[in-house]
């Protein structure tokens, strides 16, 4: 149980540093294209852009910890995380006004969420792949090691 709770803790710290990894390069992003209004409205209210960035960093990053456990089918981890992802990403972002909200244009609002369903799609595929070839390579190492191992012992049976 020690073990469990020491591993969400990691992951809680990594989603933080996740979201405010996101919201300085979105910050600089837009420093250096000019958003001069959309900056504006995050340092007006920065305490709040700040925390928004850091749960929805949480809530994205944090959730990844149900990938390290077994009991679950890889599709039930991947709907977990992208249903409590989602979950906070939208309704922060709306609240924050990182999403314009029309109430009464129902078409928008659902057009903006699947954008937003999309890109977090995208952004958890190449995690994904990233992932898989760290694995891949640790793999190919671990095989490695044991040729290495099975060769020692080889020789020292020779000799």
């Amino acid at each position: 149980m020690k073990q469990i709770a020491k591993l969400v803790i990691t992951y809680l710290f990594y989603g933080v540093s996740l979201g405010c990894t996101f919201f300085v390069i979105m910050c600089l992003s837009f420093c250096i294209g000019g958003g001069d209004e959309f900056l504006q409205m995050i340092f007006d209210d920065f305490a709040r852009q700040s925390v928004g960035a850091m749960a929805v960093g949480v809530a994205c990053g944090g959730t990844a910890v149900v990938y390290q456990f077994d009991r679950l089918s890889g599709l039930m981890k991947t709907i977990i995380h992208f249903c409590v992802g989602m979950g906070v990403f939208y309704p922060v972002a709306v609240s924050l006004g990182w999403i314009p909200f029309f109430p009464g244009r129902i078409l928008v609002t659902v057009l903006q969420f699947l954008s937003s369903c999309g890109i977090f799609m995208v952004i958890w595929f190449f995690f994904y792949l990233f992932n898989r070839n760290e694995a891949r390579k640790i793999n190919e190492r671990l095989k490695e090691m044991e040729r290495d191992k099975e060769e020692t012992s080889q020789r020292r049976r020779d000799d």
